[in-house]
C-alpha cells in the first residue's frame, strides 16, 4: 500500500472517533509540550551557563598559587606564550563613594591585560598594566560599581573618585561588566595599578593567578604540565606536587561545564519524558480499542487479499499519524510559549528558553518513535488475526 493511501486511510479512520482521538491526542500534546519545552529550557540554561563561564574565565592556561613577579616574568618569556596577566585580589578594603561604604570586588594587574581580558571601554582611557612601578591613585571601575553607587546615593561619580583605606582614588575608566553568579549584581569589580596597592592596600607582593594566552592553543596540555614542572623544580619540590602550585586550562574546565551543562537537559528530558509515557500509553490503549472495534474489517480485508504486513502498516501509521498530530501541536504550544516566556523574562539574565531546531527535529522524531513504540503491539495483534476468526468475531 502506498503511504499516502495509508494516511488517507488512518485520517478517515480517526475521523470516525473524533472524540476519543483528540482525547489521545491531547495526552500526546501535553507530553510533547513538556519533553520541548523541558529541551529548550535546558538549552537556554545550558548556554547561558558557558557564557558565564566563558565570561568570567580569562587565557587558555591558569597559574594558581603564591606566585611572584619573577614567576611571571619567566613565564612571559616561554616560547609558547603569547600574553600573559598576573592578578591579585585585595581583601578587606574599605571602599567609600560619596560618603557611603560597598563592597566591590578590588583587583590589580601586571601585564598584557588589554590582549588577555579584551575589556569593553565605555569611557576614559586605562593605565599602563605593563608598569609594575605606576603608583598613581587612580582607579577603573566596572558598570556594576557605577549603578551601585548611583543606586545607592543617586550620584554619578564616572568623572569622580573614590576612597579606598582612607587614600583618595580617582576614577579614570569605566568598562563594561559587574555580574557576578547567574545575573545578579554584586557591587562591581574596581582595577588599580599594581604599585599604588603595595604597602597600602595590601601586605604581600605576590600573585594569587597568572592567566596565560598561548601561541597554539592545541599544545595546551604540554604548556601546563612544562610550567607546573619549572614551577615546582624553582621551590624544590615534587615536579607534580600540587602543593605550592595548581595548572589548569580553560579547554578542560569547558568540558566539564559542557558535561554538567548535558546532563542538565538531560534530567530535564527525562521529566518530560515522564508525561510523555503517559501519552503513549493512551495511544496504545486507543489502538488496541481500534482493533477490537475493527476485527471484522480487518478479517474482511485479509479475505480478500490483504497480507499481514498491509494490516501491521496500516495499525502503525494511524498510530504515528496520531502522535504527530498531537507532537506538532505540542511544538507549536512550545514555541510560543518560549517566546512569550522570553518576551516576559528579557531583562533576567539567568533564565532563556531557546528553540532550536535542534529541540524541534528532536521532539519530531520523538512523536514518531513514540507512534511506533506503542502503536507496534496493537498493529502486530491486528497483522496475526485470522480471517475465518475475524469474521466470526462480534
Amino acid at each position: 500500500m502506498k503511504i499516502i493511501q495509508l494516511v488517507h486511510e488512518s485520517l478517515q479512520a480517526l475521523k470516525i472517533n473524533i472524540l476519543r482521538s483528540s482525547l489521545t491526542i491531547t495526552g500526546i500534546v501535553v507530553g510533547i509540550f513538556a519533553v520541548t519545552a523541558m529541551l529548550a529550557l535546558g538549552e537556554g540554561l545550558s548556554a547561558n551557563i558557558l557564557d558565564r563561564f566563558n565570561s568570567f574565565s580569562t587565557g587558555d592556561v591558569t597559574v594558581s598559587g603564591d606566585i611572584t613577579y619573577q614567576d611571571f616574568e619567566w613565564i612571559q618569556n616561554q616560547t609558547y606564550v603569547e600574553n600573559t596577566i598576573a592578578s591579585q585580589t585585595l581583601s578587606g578594603v574599605s571602599t567609600i563613594a560619596e560618603g557611603e561604604s560597598f563592597n566591590p570586588t578590588l583587583s590589580t594587574y601586571i601585564g598584557n591585560y588589554e590582549s588577555v581580558v579584551n575589556p569593553d571601554i565605555i569611557s576614559g582611557e586605562l593605565f599602563d598594566f605593563n608598569n609594575i612601578n605606576l603608583n598613581e591613585k587612580v582607579a577603573i571601575i566596572d558598570e556594576g560599581f557605577l549603578e551601585k553607587v548611583s543606586e545607592d546615593t543617586g550620584i554619578d561619580i564616572s568623572n569622580g573618585s573614590i576612597t579606598l583605606n582612607g587614600t583618595r582614588f580617582s576614577i579614570i575608566a569605566i568598562v563594561e561588566g559587574g555580574n557576578t553568579g547567574f545575573g545578579r549584581r554584586s557591587d562591581g569589580n574596581i582595577i588599580i595599578p599594581y604599585a599604588s596597592a603595595i604597602g597600602s592596600l595590601t601586605n604581600t607582593s605576590q600573585f594569587s593567578s597568572i592567566a596565560v594566552d598561548l601561541v597554539d592553543q592545541e599544545y595546551y596540555e604540554i604548556a601546563a604540565q612544562h610550567i607546573l614542572e619549572s614551577l615546582n623544580s624553582s621551590r624544590y619540590v615534587d615536579k607534580d606536587s600540587s602543593d605550592y602550585f595548581s595548572v589548569n586550562s580553560a579547554q578542560d574546565a569547558i568540558e566539564n561545564a559542557q558535561e554538567t551543562t548535558a546532563m542538565l537537559s538531560l534530567f530535564l528530558g527525562i521529566i518530560g519524558a515522564i508525561t510523555l509515557f503517559v501519552g503513549g500509553i493512551g495511544t496504545m490503549n486507543m489502538m488496541l480499542t481500534t482493533v477490537t472495534e475493527r476485527t471484522k474489517e480487518i478479517g474482511l480485508r485479509k479475505a480478500i487479499g490483504a497480507r499481514n504486513r498491509d494490516i501491521l502498516y496500516q495499525i502503525l501509521v494511524e498510530s504515528i499519524v496520531l502522535t504527530l498530530i498531537g507532537g506538532a501541536i505540542g511544538i507549536i504550544l512550545a514555541y510560543t510559549g518560549s517566546a512569550i516566556a522570553n518576551k516576559l523574562l528579557e531583562d533576567n539574565n539567568t533564565i532563556q528558553v531557546i528553540m532550536s531546531w535542534r529541540v524541534v527535529f528532536l521532539a519530531v522524531g520523538v512523536s514518531i518513535f513514540v507512534g511506533l513504540i506503542f502503536g507496534y503491539y496493537p498493529a502486530r495483534s491486528a497483522s496475526k488475526l485470522q480471517p475465518a476468526d475475524a469474521l466470526r468475531a462480534d
